[in-house]
């Protein structure tokens, strides 16, 4: 069974569009907490690389003219420095598929590396909280409520996280982009 949910996982930010949620659930459900828990993280994070490496190479053949790199770099000045937390947010926060954050991500070129901090961080926050929120929340006593109040502030603090990996990502890119190199 874990086989059949590990794969799962990896296709969900590829091609199924089924929300993180229901697949975290019944892997909890099939293999436990923890299963669910390493499988999600490991699935969701190959297959969001397997996304990223479609989507760049697609992205790349797409930008190729000069009006689109024009609109690209528009993106990129709108979403400016904070295009990186706004991913690992999103990546979070089910409010956007994964599928369309991994191609967003190609297009303002975020760099695999800095992508895949994000990615795993973000998915261990998102798959953490869904394959342990029961766990946790009847060994500390907490209502449903309370449980959602406690993964808010973990989603915040995990923003915090992020914004703090990307400020040093992104010095090491400006000076980069001044020296030339």
């Amino acid at each position: 069974m874990w086989c059949a949910y590990f794969l799962t996982c990896v296709l969900l930010p590829i091609c199924i569009p089924v929300p993180e949620t229901v697949i975290i659930l019944w892997g909890t459900r099939q293999i436990g907490s923890l299963g669910a828990f390493f499988f999600g993280v490991t699935g969701s994070v190959l297959g969001l690389t397997i996304m990223y490496s479609l989507s760049s190479l697609i992205a790349h053949r797409i930008t190729k003219g000069r009006k689109e790199r024009r609109q690209l770099a528009w993106l990129q000045q709108l979403t400016g420095r904070y295009r990186v937390w706004i991913l690992g947010v999103l990546l979070i926060v089910p409010l956007v598929s994964d599928e369309v954050l991994c191609v967003g991500s190609a297009f303002l070129e975020i760099s695999l590396p800095q992508f895949l901090k994000i990615g795993i961080i973000s998915k261990i926050i998102s798959v953490g909280m869904i394959a342990f929120s029961g766990f946790i929340g009847g060994l500390c006593g907490l209502r449903r409520r309370q449980m959602i109040a406690v993964e808010l502030l973990l989603m915040f603090l995990a923003s915090a996280v992020l914004q703090h990996f990307c400020k040093k990502g992104e010095a090491k890119y400006h000076e980069r982009i001044h020296t030339g190199c």
